[in-house]
């Protein structure tokens, strides 16, 4: 009877710990959930998952996130680098062979040992071996979009026979919060995009103006500001039709965005007018930019249905901000919008077709 007992009491003890363990290991489920739940931004919610799992479960050494290029939306937001997450390392691009070769047949989560092949595509940064991994699908309305993987160095740690309940139940609510942050990612991308020319808009100028106008106050980095205006553009209108138009203010954003650095800020200010913002660029080099731009923008020729071939040209305004700039009022942005646009109206005043440096 006391043996009997002793041993009722070890499985009641064992049973109490793997309670707890389970609720531990659902409690760190939970808090991967909220945070992807709560994340506001695509970067965000990769690097709270990835981070969070490996925070959470000591034995998951890699993780990542696999994703497809959804509606064209995700090398967007990959090329945007104003972001405060870096997540080059837990983001993998990949195609629907790819998905599809790991998932053949149901799609269900694929736990166990991991070959060469399917860590350098889903852990390419990593250089030890990944013992055994578990990559489950990220699922949406039936659809495939993706994968979340996890691997450890450990070969034994996920097993074919471990259930995967938690996991498919996490992996479902990372799918929809991918969705919804691309989503997000493509509404605000519309609402600060110019649709005709696909470059930034007067919105987006604003807001960032203000960001790089406190970057200048703050470190003494000149701010160079560049109002370019098409000429005659109204009788390019009147004259050819809308469509030629739409034609040449395409060029033009085309033509001003090739040379740009990754920190460098153009946008349609409106009608036939563009700003360019050049951080940490002296007055002179900016001048120098607009020149450039000058030069290549009065190479644009385009074809007519007469067969005759239409040429333009701009004019352009250049100022810039410094530490020691003052301004009336105090809005440092604006006063630079206003001494470019004055530059670009002597430029026009002297008959066009030229780059006016603010006095």
């Amino acid at each position: 009877m006391d043996n009997q007992l002793a041993a009722m009491g070890q499985e009641l003890a064992e049973l109490e710990k793997q309670v707890r363990t389970n609720e531990k290991i659902w409690s760190g489920f939970r808090k991967i959930e909220i945070d992807a739940i709560g994340a506001e931004t695509f970067h965000q919610l990769v690097h709270s998952v990835t981070a969070g799992i490996k925070s959470t479960f000591r034995n998951v050494d890699e993780v990542s996130i696999a994703c497809l290029n959804l509606d064209y939306e995700i090398v967007r937001i990959m090329a945007h680098r104003d972001v405060p997450y870096e997540i080059d390392e837990s983001f993998v691009m990949v195609s629907d062979g790819e998905l599809y070769q790991w998932f053949p047949g149901s799609l269900q989560p694929l736990v166990g040992r991991c070959d060469v092949d399917t860590q350098q595509r889903l852990f390419p940064r990593c250089n030890r071996p990944v013992g055994s991994m578990a990559v489950s699908p990220l699922i949406v309305a039936g659809k495939l979009i993706g994968c979340l993987a996890q691997g450890s160095y450990d070969a034994q740690h996920f097993s074919a026979q471990a259930g995967t309940e938690l996991l498919e139940h996490l992996s479902a609510t990372i799918a929809l919060c991918i969705r919804n942050t691309v989503n997000i990612a493509r509404l605000e991308r519309h609402g600060l995009t110019d649709p005709l020319t696909d470059i930034p808009n007067r919105r987006f100028l604003e807001r960032r103006l203000d960001e790089e106008v406190e970057r200048c106050r703050r470190y003494g980095h000149p701010l160079t500001c560049v109002m370019l205006d098409i000429d005659h553009f109204k009788t390019i209108n009147d004259q050819y039709g809308h469509s030629v138009g739409d034609s040449v203010l395409k060029s033009v954003a085309d033509a001003l965005s090739k040379g740009l650095r990754a920190s460098d800020i153009l946008s349609r200010y409106g009608g036939e007018e563009f700003v360019l913002l050049l951080p940490e660029t002296q007055l002179v080099h900016g001048a120098k930019i607009a020149r450039r731009h000058h030069r290549e923008i009065n190479k644009l020729q385009f074809n007519m249905r007469d067969e005759s071939r239409l040429s333009i040209t701009v004019s352009a305004g250049v100022a810039v901000l410094e530490k020691s700039s003052s301004a009336a009022g105090g809005d440092l942005g604006e006063w630079l919008l206003q001494r470019s646009d004055q530059a670009l109206y002597q430029a026009k005043r002297q008959g066009r077709n030229r780059v006016i440096v603010a006095g």
